[in-house]
């Protein structure tokens, strides 16, 4: 940030030939020009370095930590009735996204499907009771075909085949921009790349609540963002890195404009939308589990909805 400004020299080494204590023209015209380089670099860095954000701080290092790892879901008062429930001992029926897709347009929605398999290579089967979801080298999202309700639990449990490399996410509460269905005609392509789902054709609520870099580095910190937009609304801990493969549980629940995500038996995260930040409050929607291509593969144990009346 610092530089160096060289200032015209009068030694007897720059004078070339003159007398000693002159300074030749030359000599000071190539200095001068030196000078005003310097200024102009070290006021260049300045500017860049000013509009361009922390490259060290990490996202959402403005919000406090919402997380209580000496509690879990407060569902006092509360009462739910089960209105979805994964079978994974049957062969699951599921589409791809493309086969939603002909000449480049969607026309087809999954009807007599159960999930529709977003991403480039992934694959998906059932195995033992369990639902195995591999990215093959690309991110994956696998969305639940049923819409469902404002008011919800969630509940699901993913043993990850690293727990220490990966990056796990699960959308909710997901429509249209448009308010329609996320299977609407007119509905863009989405293979799997993060923008698709943040800053597309959709509306949602999504929480990583697992997440390490294919590095290795724990990231620590469980999140809630707000889509359209990508908004980082709430932080707080990731209880699953770090804690071997599992089955990890992972609870989310969604009471008009209040988000808490357990997992484990722990608060992981916790936000109130207020409808004032980044449009108002999302009401009902679509459940899709996310991979980033880094998590290789993952087991869900069971797939649960309930709805809170």
């Amino acid at each position: 940030m610092n530089a160096k400004i060289r200032r015209p020299c009068t030694c007897k080494h720059a004078t070339n030939g003159s007398s000693p204590g002159k300074v030749s023209m030359k000599a000071f015209l190539g200095n001068s020009i030196a000078f005003c380089a310097a200024v102009l670099l070290t006021f260049g860095t300045i500017v860049a370095h000013a509009a361009q954000p922390d490259a060290a701080a990490s996202p959402g290092a403005d919000l406090s930590d919402t997380s209580d790892s000496t509690r879990g879901l407060d569902l006092a008062g509360m009462r739910l009735a089960p209105i979805y429930e994964a079978d994974f001992t049957k062969p699951l029926r599921f589409v791809r996204e493309d086969d939603l897709f002909v000449d480049g347009k969607r026309i087809r929605r999954p009807e007599g499907a159960d999930w529709v398999l977003e991403g480039k290579t992934a694959e998906t089967r059932v195995e033992h009771g369990c639902l195995s979801l591999q990215n093959a080298g690309n991110h994956l999202v696998f969305w639940n075909t049923r819409e469902f309700p404002s008011n919800f639990l969630l509940e699901f449990g993913i043993s990850p085949a690293d727990p220490d490399n990966g990056l796990a996410i699960v959308f909710f509460a997901a429509k249209g921009r448009d308010g329609g269905g996320i299977f609407d005609p007119g509905q863009p392509r989405r293979d799997g790349e993060f923008k698709a789902y943040h800053s597309g054709g959709l509306d949602c609520y999504h929480s990583s609540y697992w997440a390490v870099t294919p590095a290795g580095d724990p990231r620590g910190t469980a999140h809630i963002r707000k889509n359209y937009g990508f908004h980082i609304v709430a932080k707080g801990r990731d209880f699953i890195s770090g804690q071997g493969a599992g089955p990890h549980r992972v609870r989310v629940l969604k009471v008009a404009g209040q988000i808490d995500v357990e997992v484990n038996g722990k608060l992981a995260v916790h936000w109130v939308d207020d409808g004032k930040n980044h449009g108002p409050v999302l009401q009902g929607g679509f459940i899709g589990l996310r991979q980033m291509s880094h998590a290789g593969e993952c087991r869900y144990t069971h797939f649960k909805v309930w709805a809170v009346e």
